[in-house]
């Protein structure tokens, strides 16, 4: 059944008094004179249950606050609430009994923080969502709250012949379908959970994309050597190290053979020896691969700046028309251009991919995000080039001392093999840097791989989702019948007000706006807004009963209209309209009681001399702000032209 949602009372006080209006019958008409305060009651309604109302300057000057008596499902609550101030965008919950303060809400949602819009949704056991979308390429979320489920069951006066729900706003269209589906069971929060999964996932997905696709490139280009053509590479040259290795063992053996008393320093020498090779050689791998990522970096800063030219050029030089050459100053006006070509240089004309600015700001992130992968890439080996260049001059420096010490013991007997071991370590640390160098390579593609098969979990992922969302959603579109039931409700409402319409009238199922004679609402002609205001209550007064109904339907027991017959005419047939619109009004009260409240705001009283409405009447003696003297009737404020508070 419907969502239980009434109001009891609202007191309304001012600096020198305090008026409380009651609603205690199903239904309330509240009637006066324009400018006595009809709608600004509504709107006040409103402001207390933490909505952003639009208040006239009457309202603003001189009411310091309302507190309004609701009931929320199951829940009796007192709600306070400044008009202006520092605490304006606050609501203090009171204790119904005691009126001691029981907790004190923000309006808006802030990180970590209940809101008003929280305790009431829950009081309500309306689902509390945040609607999955996407903005500016990136998974996100729309929050619902309150006040959006508030405005199916508010039709203020300016909207009443212009839009359903607020549907002409883009800002709130998906909240709106969302909620309507919510309502109904058309979908649940496990659907919106997997939705926010697939979006998030596809996010995911294109950012790894985009790395696999960015990574791989800068390799290409600083190698050209592929991961096989690496591995067959590696194979080769441990082959080629344990020969060296070997040769280098047997020249050492033989040294420790030669002079077994100077064992010592030939050790010293030896080690010495093939730290400095092998610091010399780590060294000039380490500056090879320096110079190829700085060649990298240039290219990619000239094409940023070759992009970032060619696209001021256009964006300076595009909305000019030259009649005369830029160059040597003749005219061009006598030449004949072919269409389509620059009147300049008589070439043909950019396609529009190549000149439109989303494809320039996409190029120029790609090329941004490449050239940050190869300066940090850069960065890094600058690094080891200069502990590399660190390590080969202490080395070396070392390796000559001790030369000196054995040169000056052994000259004519170490010294030649020790010539042949130098090389020998030269030739085994050329290999040990080429290995090092050749593996750094396959660490940078198996990054790739790994980036792959990340996208292809990715994929994986979002198809299971995909595949259960797809299962969910067929097990919520078995209650689109309920829709249909809607439609007819739609149907059967309009022929009993007796509207202008011809053929069919019918709730869209795509959009779940209301479509006559198959055109849309805001498509509808009709003299002053009347056919629209007619269609608009008719639509929310099937809503509201169809809820009232089923006992699976969320919509709010609760309708607030402002100034219907006002927005329906004042001619015989449009006064006929407005008597069979309360004529619906009074159908429902005497069928549903209690469990369903109407509050009407209209120029005159019912126009049915029946007690199922009761009435506070507002005029010029007695306005709806108390305490405060009307000026008359040639002083009125609209609401609408009111200011949002």
């Amino acid at each position: 059944m419907a969502t239980h949602l009434r109001f009891l009372a609202l007191t309304v006080t001012t600096a020198t008094a305090e008026t409380t209006y009651r609603f205690d019958q199903p239904a309330t008409v509240i009637s006066g004179p324009s400018g006595a305060g009809k709608s600004s009651l509504l709107m006040l309604l409103k402001h207390a249950i933490g909505g952003t109302a639009v208040l006239t300057p009457a309202v603003r000057d001189h009411v310091h606050s309302v507190l309004a008596s609701v009931v929320v499902g199951e829940q009796h609550m007192i709600l306070k609430r400044t008009i202006s101030g520092d605490r304006s965008d606050r609501v203090d919950i009171l204790d119904p009994e005691t009126m001691a303060l029981q907790h004190t809400l923000g309006t808006r949602a802030e990180e970590g923080q209940r809101s008003l819009s929280d305790v009431l949704l829950d009081a309500l056991c309306f689902p509390r969502e945040k609607i999955p979308t996407t903005r500016n390429g990136k998974a996100t979320t729309l929050n619902l709250t309150f006040t959006h489920l508030f405005r199916y069951v508010y039709l203020e006066a300016r909207e009443l012949d212009r839009q359903v729900v607020g549907h002409l706003d883009n800002h709130f269209k998906k909240q709106r379908k969302v909620l309507f589906e919510l309502m109904f069971g058309l979908t649940t929060s496990t659907v919106m959970e997997l939705e926010r999964q697939v979006n998030q996932l596809t996010t995911d997905l294109r950012k790894a994309e985009a790395e696999e696709e960015n990574v791989g490139a800068f390799l290409t280009a600083t190698d050209p050597r592929t991961d096989d053509e690496l591995r067959t590479e590696l194979s080769g040259l441990r082959d080629m190290l344990q020969n060296a290795e070997t040769t280098l063992r047997t020249l050492r053996t033989e040294i420790s053979e030669t002079s077994a008393a100077d064992a010592v320093l030939r050790g010293d020498l030896r080690a010495a020896v093939q730290a400095a090779t092998a610091a010399t050689q780590e060294m000039l791998a380490a500056r090879e691969l320096v110079e190829a990522r700085e060649s990298v970096v240039a290219q990619v800063e000239l094409d940023l700046r070759r992009l970032e030219r060619s696209a001021t050029a256009i964006d300076q030089l595009s909305p000019f028309h030259f009649v005369v050459c830029p160059r040597c100053a003749q005219r061009l006006d006598a030449r004949t251009v072919p269409e389509d070509h620059c009147a300049v240089c008589l070439q043909a004309d950019p396609a529009e991919e190549d000149v439109d600015p989303a494809a320039v700001r996409e190029a120029r992130s790609a090329l941004e995000q490449q050239l940050q992968d190869a300066r940090e890439l850069m960065q890094a080996d600058a690094e080891v080039l200069r502990r590399a260049r660190d390590r080969s001059s202490d080395a070396e420096f070392l390796a000559t001392n001790l030369r000196r010490q054995l040169d000056a013991q052994t000259r004519d007997v170490v010294a030649p093999r020790f010539d042949a071991i130098s090389d020998a370590s030269a030739r085994v640390a050329a290999l040990n840097g080429g290995i090092d160098a050749v593996l750094h390579l396959r660490d940078s593609w198996a990054r790739v791989r790994a980036i792959a098969q990340a996208a292809k979990d990715i994929t994986a992922l979002r198809k299971a989702a995909n595949a259960e969302l797809k299962v969910r959603k067929a097990e919520s579109d078995a209650r689109r019948s309920l829709v249909t039931d809607l439609s007819s409700r739609f149907t059967t409402t309009l022929r009993e007000l007796n509207l202008p319409w011809e053929q069919s009238a019918v709730i869209d199922p795509k959009t779940y706006l209301p479509v006559v004679d198959n055109t849309p609402f805001e498509s509808l002609q009709a003299s002053g807004g009347a056919l629209q205001a007619g269609v608009n209550i008719a639509y929310h007064l099937a809503l509201l009963e169809c809820g009232l109904t089923h006992p699976d339907i969320l919509v709010p027991s609760i309708l607030l209209i402002d100034s219907p017959r006002k927005a329906l005419g004042s001619n015989r047939d449009d006064q006929e309209r407005g008597r069979r619109i309360y004529s619906r009004f009074k159908a429902l009260t005497d069928a549903y009681g209690q469990r369903l409240q109407l509050i009407i705001a209209d120029n005159d009283t019912a126009p049915l001399p029946d007690d199922a409405f009761s009435t506070i009447e507002l005029d010029y003696t007695h306005p709806m702000v108390p305490g405060v003297a009307h000026p008359g009737p040639n002083h009125t404020t609209r609401t609408e032209d009111g200011y949002q508070a």
